[in-house]
């Protein structure tokens, strides 16, 4: 039985410390934020206040591979996720004429879902694991690192309640992880970091259909493009869509959109929005705008090998994009 700890309790390391937890591994996952979110999917998303993760009140896309990996490896996360209210869209809907149909066509299914339906499902299925041990509220302060041979090896974590030897500790730290840092404060050589800064915001506004009108707006393409924005729309879970604009950064304009009032004209000029506009939905959100956007690749290896042993990236503490 191995003993792994985890750094961060987003998707990542939720999901990492149930995958391995349901092998027999025993695991201990340790997070900042001292909240557990509840079933109420609409409080929790929208009262959660959340500033060292700002993607998370921006709209997803559950693509099939995601659907894939849950209904493979944790059916009753996936079951939870239905429950609350997350919904299931074949690919092949969007066309009139399928065509002849192929093996796997039936697993291309979208998962329609607001991320916090995901992290809920799965924090209680991590809470009940009798092999996961959830720290909340206890941020991992740094790493233990034997340095005796050749290669540092890190041999576990530091936290406020002590030190917890561990023979693997994954980082989902996420995009602004501090495992780099302590790494270099710990005497390794820096891991090797690819970074890039994307010119693009993004600015969303959540909507909910009314309960007698209709549930979507059809067979509508979900996005649209103009000289100036991308606009799009994401269906989600228990009747909520989410309008998005994604615009350049050198727009000295795009402050603009915080407006709702402007946002919503401008959304309406996209015709994969104004036919979701058109149902006359409410507006549950202001306008959220994310940016300082980049893509980022980090691994702890060199040219001259490993930087240390006993450490492995998860998630967007290894690699995130920004389309």
């Amino acid at each position: 039985m191995t003993r792994v700890a985890i750094v961060g309790g987003g998707i990542g390391g939720l999901a990492a410390a149930l995958f391995l937890g349901r092998r027999g591994h025993r695991v201990a996952l340790f997070e900042r934020d001292g909240h557990r979110p509840g079933p109420d999917a609409d409080r929790e998303f929208f009262d959660w206040h959340r500033p060292g993760v700002p993607q998370a009140v921006q709209p997803h896309g559950l693509l099939a591979p995601v659907r894939t990996v849950l209904r493979a490896e944790v059916p009753d996360v996936y079951r939870a996720m239905l429950r609350m209210g997350a919904r299931e869209r074949n690919e092949f809907e969007w066309f009139d004429d399928r065509g002849p149909t192929r093996p796997g066509d039936e697993d291309l299914v979208t998962i329609q879902t607001r991320r916090i339906v995901l992290e809920a499902a799965l924090h209680d299925a991590v809470h009940r694991e009798p092999g996961v041990e959830v720290r909340l509220g206890e941020p991992v302060e740094g790493l233990l690192v034997d340095r005796r041979g050749d290669v540092p090896q890190v041999t576990g974590v530091r936290s406020a309640s002590g030190t917890h030897d561990a023979d693997l500790v994954l980082d989902a730290g996420g995009r602004r992880s501090p495992v780099p840092r302590w790494l270099s404060g710990a005497g390794c050589r820096d891991v090797v970091v690819e970074n890039h800064r994307v010119q693009i915001a993004y600015f969303c506004r959540w909507y909910r259909l009314r309960p007698d009108g209709p549930c979507d707006a059809g067979r509508v393409k979900a996005g649209s493009t103009s000289a100036f924005a991308v606009g799009g729309v994401f269906p989600s879970d228990n009747g909520i869509f989410a309008a998005s604009l994604t615009v350049s950064t050198a727009d000295p304009t795009r402050a603009a959109l915080r407006d709702p009032a402007v946002f919503e004209r401008v959304s309406r000029t996209f015709p994969a929005i104004a036919a979701w506009l058109a149902l006359e939905p409410e507006p549950v959100s202001g306008v959220l705008a994310m940016g300082g956007l980049h893509n980022r690749w980090t691994t702890p290896a060199d040219a001259d090998g490993p930087v240390v042993t006993g450490l492995v990236g998860v998630g967007d503490s290894v690699a995130y994009t920004n389309p």
